[in-house]
């Protein structure tokens, strides 16, 4: 039992008339009655049934239908997947990547993407967040690889996590704000923040709530400024009188800032 009898079949059961089946498969009529009539003698059973007002299935042609219309279908993806196989040699994949993450995860991402699809080029860029986001809505990443808080524009998409990173807040080595045991302390001083502005709100809060505050009684800092430049934002922390946020393994990095209100946890 041939595929393109099988094909043929399923053609005229969907069309219902051999010549709807032929302009379908892109054959001539005598071609499809040929299909049909070789299968019918192979099975030894008639398959169709021809009349007046067009063409119907018979018992024996509407079991055979149930099964070959999965063959089809099944021989359809195996193709499809093939040609997916074969083109994606010459396949470009754009990722986005932000500044932190680039240092993070992405690297062994990235080589074990190589080993599974050698054949695959990548081309990386490293934005901000909110770069990242707009990429994803104008088609310019096919994927994006980076943080995300509350309150980010990231509902729209599909958001697979890959893992949680704990940071701290930090001040410069000897400085008075050091001496500071309440967040209360720290909210009147200028804040540095390495990620959008946008999800300040929701890390205020969640802040004051582990430190033991809520953000109904403790008002967000009134003086932030937002930096994602890695090189610059170590500068701007090292200026007496700055509170920083810091991912803890940077943190460990950074021999002239020492943690701000004992270990307090963003």
């Amino acid at each position: 039992m041939k595929t393109t009898q099988l094909r043929t079949l399923v053609a005229i059961a969907e069309h219902g008339t051999l010549m709807a089946a032929a302009d379908a498969l892109c054959l001539s009529q005598p071609a499809v009655t040929k299909s049909i009539k070789e299968l019918e003698a192979r099975l030894g059973v008639q398959l169709l049934l021809r009349s007046g007002s067009g063409i119907r299935l018979t018992p024996y042609g509407e079991a055979l239908l149930r099964r070959a219309r999965t063959v089809v279908t099944e021989i359809a993806r195996a193709e499809q997947e093939l040609e997916e196989m074969k083109s994606s040699a010459g396949r470009t994949l754009e990722i986005g990547v932000s500044l932190l993450a680039a240092s993070i995860v992405v690297p062994e991402a990235i080589h074990a993407f190589r080993k599974r699809f050698p054949d695959v080029q990548l081309d990386v860029h490293e934005y901000q967040t909110t770069r990242l986001i707009d990429g994803l809505r104008d088609g310019s990443f096919d994927m994006c690889i980076g943080f995300t808080g509350e309150g980010d524009p990231s509902n729209e998409f599909r958001v697979t996590p890959l893992g949680t990173v704990s940071q701290s807040l930090a001040v410069k080595s000897g400085d008075p704000l050091a001496g500071a045991t309440q967040l209360a302390g720290l909210r009147e001083a200028h804040w540095l923040y390495n990620y959008t502005r946008k999800s300040v709100p929701a890390f205020w809060a969640a802040l004051t709530a582990r430190a033991g505050n809520t953000g109904a009684t403790l008002a967000p800092p009134s003086r932030i400024t937002v930096c994602t430049a890695r090189r610059l934002y170590a500068e701007l922390a090292s200026e007496a009188g700055v509170v920083s946020v810091w991912p803890d393994f940077q943190l460990n990095e950074e021999t002239g800032l020492r943690c701000a209100v004992p270990r307090c946890p963003c």
